[in-house]
């Protein structure tokens, strides 16, 4: 449970700064778009496009706040009551995929979901797959994480 506390606590502290990041003005149309150096691979299964959604909707929970951006954070926190059992799964699937890289993956992870080209427009998109993924089922959920993850991808 403390590597977990720790885990989360790297993530949000990462996310937060790269999200300050994210507010200053948007680079030119044709600068290529922000992505970390080594980005994780596509979600291979259900199970890992479910805690890769979750970690993109995270991210934006965190940076998704003024500057005409949609707010994440309340849809993001129902979505996380909604779906705990579910979610605590995906996440105990994910450490025993990555083992002792697990740290290192939600790093490439977060960051991932932190540079993005649009800030507003995956906001926008998060803000809408929260409340989509709160209102759902866990077996909906698990069975569409795969294409609601391809939304902010």
């Amino acid at each position: 449970m403390r590597h977990h506390a720790a885990t989360i606590t790297l993530a949000i502290t990462l996310a937060t700064l790269l999200g300050a990041c994210g507010q200053r003005a948007a680079p030119p149309a044709a600068a290529p778009p922000l992505r970390a150096a080594s980005t994780p691979p596509a979600s291979s299964d259900a199970t890992e496009s479910l805690w890769h959604l979750r970690a993109g909707l995270n991210v934006a929970a965190l940076t998704c706040r003024g500057r005409s951006r949609t707010n994440v954070a309340p849809a993001y926190a129902r979505m996380l009551g909604h779906h705990r059992a579910l979610l605590a799964s995906a996440y105990a699937a994910e450490q025993r995929r990555y083992g002792s890289s697990f740290d290192a993956h939600q790093t490439r992870l977060y960051n991932r979901f932190s540079n993005q080209r649009s800030p507003e427009r995956f906001c926008a998109a998060a803000a809408d797959l929260a409340q989509r993924a709160a209102a759902m089922d866990s077996p909906a959920l698990a069975s569409n994480a795969r294409s609601l993850l391809s939304h902010i991808e």
